[in-house]
């Protein structure tokens, strides 16, 4: 008997659940901005637009969504008779999909930021330093945070499964491994690492170097994640 392929259930479950995450993280990141902007306001100082604002909590919403997926989803779904292969499938699916949908969200938020300053002044400073260069183009800043969020989470998941599978203490040797990925994340979107095992490049670095390097890594991470999943015994 051919066994029902379950994983586009499994990826509809999980956007859904972690997208309400998403939304109660946004409600405080748009707050903690907004008070920012009065701070600012008050002081004659000036913040970045939101987009920028919440480019690295956004990642570190990502990566801890991917350590929580290990832990909160595995067991839950496998004793639910979900296949490792399928939920795997649908994690990935899912994770495709909440990328999009933490990129979209802050780039909705900047656009109504904007069009609110249209008609009161707002201080933001548009050419504070940003990792992602809006002056490339709104389509490629996009696609660098979504690659840089997908890679995120998936750096995430993989320290979860690290520890879900092997415990803490080699679970600490995928925290080191995690550290080495996120740092060839940045090298490759930003010319230099977070520790200094890469040398640095001051070259400027190209989109499309970068964006092939991160394809790479997010391929690579796949891979292994499925490794680790293919036959990873569910703890009771």
């Amino acid at each position: 008997m051919t066994q029902v392929k379950l994983y586009s259930k499994v990826a509809v479950d999980l956007f859904y659940e972690q997208v309400k995450w998403s939304i109660w993280f946004f409600f405080f990141v748009t707050a903690a901005h907004v008070i920012g902007l009065v701070i600012a306001s008050k002081n004659n100082a000036s913040i970045q637009g939101f987009f920028a604002f919440s480019t690295y909590s956004v990642a570190i919403f990502m990566l801890v969504c991917g350590i929580i997926a290990a832990y909160s989803f595995l067991g839950y779904y496998v004793q639910q008779g979900i296949t490792r292969k399928d939920l795997y499938a649908g994690t990935v699916i899912s994770i495709f999909f909440l990328a999009l949908a933490v990129t979209l969200i802050p780039l909705a938020l900047n656009g109504i930021e904007h069009l609110i300053s249209t008609f009161v002044t707002l201080p933001i400073d548009a050419n504070t330093y940003m990792i992602f260069d809006l002056a490339t183009g709104w389509f490629s800043a996009s696609g660098m945070f979504f690659l840089d969020i997908f890679t995120f989470y998936l750096i995430g998941w993989l320290i979860g499964i690290g520890y879900y599978r092997f415990g803490w203490l080699i679970g600490f040797g995928f925290i080191a491994i995690a550290i080495g990925a996120l740092s060839l994340n940045s090298f490759f979107w930003t010319g230099s690492s977070m520790i200094p095992w890469i040398p640095f490049i001051s070259i400027e670095v190209s989109i499309t170097l970068a964006a092939v390097g991160s394809l790479m890594l997010i391929t690579l991470l796949l891979v292994a994640i499925r490794l680790l999943t293919k036959r990873i015994p569910i703890k009771m």
